[in-house]
């Protein structure tokens, strides 16, 4: 990996278009603050260069330690905290967070 997080040629805007696994297209908004505090109602994605490293909730960094240990390793490359609501249903949030984990952006497919 270069090093270089490709989103942040992006720069502070508000929010950018990804599209999921299964075709759905999501708008994330860029978390800006520093140290923010993951709140519940939230899902959140860490993405380092152009890919989704991790997402999810604050619940799962609480209760999943593979989760846990995705998050800290995206963070530590300086991976970009993005996030979005989250479904109330769990069994929703579960399939979100399968369709964006892993995924790659691509402008092409986001355009107008």
């Amino acid at each position: 990996m270069s090093g270089r997080n490709d989103i942040a040629s992006f720069g502070l805007a508000a929010g950018i278009m990804w599209i999921g696994r299964s075709g759905r297209r999501y708008v994330l908004q860029r978390v800006l603050e520093e140290g923010h505090v993951l709140v519940e109602g939230a899902l959140y994605a860490l993405v380092n260069g152009n890919a989704i490293a991790w997402a999810g909730t604050a619940q799962n960094l609480i209760e999943d330690q593979a989760s846990r240990a995705r998050f800290r390793r995206a963070a530590g490359e300086g991976a970009v905290l993005f996030s979005l609501p989250a479904p109330d249903e769990e069994l929703a949030c579960m399939t979100l967070v399968w369709d964006l984990e892993g995924t790659r952006r691509n402008p092409g497919r986001n355009a107008a």
